[in-house]
């Protein structure tokens, strides 16, 4: 219940993680990502305290043209004492039916709880490569930019619904590029590596899109913002870019679905960007 947020928000902040305040926690379980929302994931009580939560995210995402309902389970915490008791918080959230579940930041013992219970590892594999000039950035008919307004009128359909329900996020990086009446969406966080500035890029909207146009986009990650490489995982991509440097995600990502494949599978709607992590 909604009721329950503040102290949810209070108790996260005290026993998972203080560097994310109260209101932030609670700010993310209530993003507009849904029609219906059946909760805010589950609580375990003793009396009036609580001693336990599994936050969920609930989203409607539109996958190969259909709309699919998805829960999000995330920052699973029970008091030490409780510990006995908290697989009843996830089992709970598994057996809501008609949903596909995604677990983006298990740490190891969590992730294996999930692997017994037939979630699947998404691939980790991801690259790094450079963002370089491009000589396609002066032709007439291509454009990449990062104003809200140019952003909302390139967009259509699906891709426009994602940019509208995540523009207010404050740490989230947008970028739309492509030529005459192709459009790309990237959604991307700023980031260091060995103390060079770039672009982690949680989003690409039309991995097809991104291999023609991706060029366009890299030259203006540099010369807009001086980010001067990205990284993605290569499970949104067709094919990595030239000079790419292969590396493993250490941070293991797992789901469940009947229906869906790991390259329909996207952290656009997940605590990895509802909260500044």
């Amino acid at each position: 219940m909604a009721d329950d947020l503040p102290a949810l928000g209070e108790f996260l902040n005290l026993h998972l993680n203080a560097r994310i305040s109260a209101a932030h926690w609670t700010a993310a379980l209530q993003h507009p990502w849904c029609a219906a929302r059946p909760n805010f994931g589950m609580q375990l009580h003793d009396g009036a305290r609580l001693v336990g939560a599994f936050c969920a995210i609930y989203s409607d995402q539109v996958i190969a043209g259909r709309q699919e309902k998805f829960c999000n389970p995330h920052s699973w915490c029970v008091l030490p004492e409780y510990r006995n008791q908290g697989i009843g918080l996830l089992t709970t959230l598994l057996r809501q039916p008609g949903y596909h579940f995604t677990m983006l930041t298990p740490n190891p013992k969590v992730a294996q709880i999930f692997r017994q219970l037939r979630f699947r590892d998404l691939a980790d594999d991801q690259v790094v490569f450079p963002n370089l000039p491009s000589i396609r950035a002066l032709s007439g008919s291509a454009f990449a930019a990062c104003e809200p307004a140019v952003i909302a009128t390139r967009l259509r359909g699906a891709v426009l619904r994602d940019y509208e329900l995540h523009r207010d996020i404050p740490w989230l990086r947008f970028a739309v590029f492509g030529a005459a009446d192709e459009a790309c969406l990237a959604v991307y966080k700023p980031m260091t590596l060995k103390r060079l500035p770039g672009a982690r890029l949680l989003h690409i909207s039309e991995p097809r899109l991104f291999e023609r146009h991706g060029a366009l986009l890299r030259h203006h990650l540099l010369t807009h913002h001086g980010l001067a490489f990205s990284r993605i995982e290569t499970r949104f991509l067709e094919r990595a870019p030239r000079l790419a440097l292969h590396q493993r995600r250490l941070q293991g990502k797992l789901f469940l679905s009947k229906t869906l494949g790991e390259g329909q599978i996207r952290d656009l709607y997940s605590e990895l960007v509802a909260l500044d992590i």
